[in-house]
């Protein structure tokens, strides 16, 4: 037996000593791994100088009665496939044939042309076609096809429960599965075994990869897994922005809320004071100046009377300030405030601390941070989205920091 092993258009093979001379004794088996060609035709060509043996194989096999009687010599074999319009070819192998003893026979019996094997195989084909018709018509087979009739424990059982079998009746024979299929031989008046149907259980397979999604405060979706493979892209999900929903009841203004709350100055007092809380908190703070002496006269002419003021502290005081909607540009400073405008103040430095006063109307609006930062030459203050018109605001104060 020769046995060929082919992988895509490679053959490799392994076999006995092959001497010349014999008869119808050669046979052959090949192996194909992949499904490269499955739905193929597939030939086997011998090839000895200009004498080429074509072999239709069958059921991938060359048999005893395809002739293949070699003469002593250097043989190349190669395949071909074909299917429809496609064609598949191998490179070709050598096959060495040694000299035998018996020199004066005749080597043997040329193999069948192509035409003369394809048409053996197609008289085959009608021949068993009609047999299988004469089956049907005379009740032998009745076309349901091939059916599992019942299962036993043991062949004994079978024989004492099915006394009287058809031909071709099927049983499954075991205490579990697989079980071993036996067939009865209307010919033999016998049950054959013909093996399981079912193969063995195959070994478990290896555990999957776990994949673990994460989302980011910016809406990019990433993942890791535990078992080192590669991880899918990122992708953001964040949607687009909605639209801003319909403006509200205007409410009441922080002065009309201190009334409410029993404040009972003017509101040229109210604001004032709101102006001025970032410098009064800072003169109270350790290394502040003494408290202001305020009087209700001294705030209504805005005339502020102190005790004592540090000569190194200067407080710088802006007012009636614009910032225009192409100053704001997007931050990542504050994850709930992305947008932060620079407002340019001369004198101020990073050792000021910054106290802004919004307009009563923007402040009630929640769009701006309630934190401010300095830098060199001004302050920077912050929104949870870029004001489409010119902000005003009415007071920046800036107190040195020690």
């Amino acid at each position: 037996m020769i046995e060929f092993y082919v992988s895509g258009q490679t053959i490799r093979f392994a076999s006995p000593t092959i001497a010349a001379n014999s008869i119808d004794f050669l046979q052959a088996r090949f192996y194909f791994s992949g499904d490269t060609w499955n739905g193929y035709s597939k030939w086997a060509h011998f090839r000895q100088g200009d004498t080429v043996y074509d072999i239709n194989l069958i059921e991938d096999e060359i048999k005893k009665d395809m002739h293949l009687n070699l003469s002593i010599g250097s043989w190349e074999m190669y395949l071909t496939g074909n299917m429809e319009e496609s064609r598949i070819t191998t490179m070709p192998v050598v096959i060495q044939v040694m000299e035998s003893g018996l020199i004066d026979e005749p080597l043997h019996q040329i193999p069948m042309t192509v035409a003369e094997q394809l048409d053996s195989k197609a008289s085959l084909a009608l021949e068993k076609a009609n047999d299988v018709l004469e089956a049907i018509e005379s009740g032998v087979l009745d076309g349901k096809g091939f059916q599992i009739l019942g299962y036993f424990p043991d062949l004994d059982t079978l024989e004492t429960e099915v006394p009287e079998p058809e031909r071709g009746d099927a049983y499954g024979v075991g205490t579990q599965a697989p079980y071993d299929i036996y067939v009865y031989d209307g010919i033999g008046q016998s049950w054959i075994n013909n093996g399981t149907i079912q193969g063995p259980e195959g070994d478990r397979g290896n555990d999957g990869a776990t994949f673990i999604p994460n989302v980011d405060d910016y809406g990019n979706l990433s993942w890791i897994n535990d078992a080192g493979l590669e991880n899918p892209e990122t992708v953001n999900i964040r949607g687009p922005k909605g639209d801003s929903g319909d403006k509200g009841d205007d409410g009441s203004s922080p002065y009309e809320l201190a009334v409410q709350e029993g404040f009972s100055g003017t509101e040229a007092t109210f604001n004032w004071s709101l102006a001025h809380i970032a410098s009064h908190a800072a003169q109270h703070a350790i290394g502040g100046t003494d408290p202001l002496t305020i009087t209700s006269e001294a705030i209504e002419n805005a005339a502020v009377v102190r005790n004592k003021l540090a000569d190194d502290v200067k407080i710088l005081a802006f007012t009636d300030l614009a910032v225009a909607p192409e100053v704001w540009q997007e931050d990542e400073t504050y994850v709930d405030y992305p947008y932060r405008a620079a407002v340019t103040l001369e004198g101020v430095t990073e050792d000021f601390a910054p106290s802004v006063t919004f307009a009563p109307e923007d402040a009630l609006e929640n769009i701006f941070a309630p934190i401010a930062e300095t830098f060199s030459g001004g302050v920077y203050i912050y929104a949870n989205e870029s004001p489409a018109e010119t902000v005003n605001i009415p007071a920046i104060v800036c107190i040195p920091v020690r």
